[in-house]
């Protein structure tokens, strides 16, 4: 139980994952890069695209949440039982909701005048790494 490099930066990313997912959970509204992507402000835009907008931000919203419980279950399951195949889980959930993110937010960026967060991804994503490494060495003291 002492992979604490392995944890500490495994739940990092979890946490960053989760903070993303309650902010599109909590919001009334959307982002403010959303406004600049398209030019309106929230009040502009028409009563049935704001509730398709706020509908979508919430799916997401799902997808961090649930990822972020399922990375978490994993690593503390890891913590105790040490079965091998939990790393690579952990990492590829991660890595796939990652590279998803990168993929819409390139979209943004490239195509409106936007600017949607990108480093609190990368960070992440450097995290589970991190963590992914740790944990290997973990199962390689055994």
């Amino acid at each position: 139980m002492k992979n604490i490099i392995g944890n500490t930066s495994t739940c990092l990313a979890i946490a960053i994952l989760m903070s993303f997912g309650l902010v599109y959970l909590s919001r009334n509204s959307f982002m403010p890069y959303h406004s600049a992507a398209i030019g309106l402000p929230w009040k502009s835009v028409d009563p049935a695209t704001r509730n398709l907008i706020l509908a979508l931000m919430r799916a997401t919203a799902g997808g961090f949440i649930a990822s972020a419980f399922a990375m978490l279950f994993l690593q503390l399951k890891f913590n105790t039982c040490k079965l091998s195949w939990m790393p690579f889980v952990i990492l590829a959930l991660g890595t796939i909701l990652a590279a998803c993110l990168l993929y819409a937010t390139a979209t943004i960026i490239l195509n409106t005048p936007g600017r949607p967060p990108v480093i609190q991804t990368v960070i992440g994503e450097v995290l589970l790494i991190i963590g992914y490494i740790f944990n290997m060495r973990e199962l390689r003291k055994r």
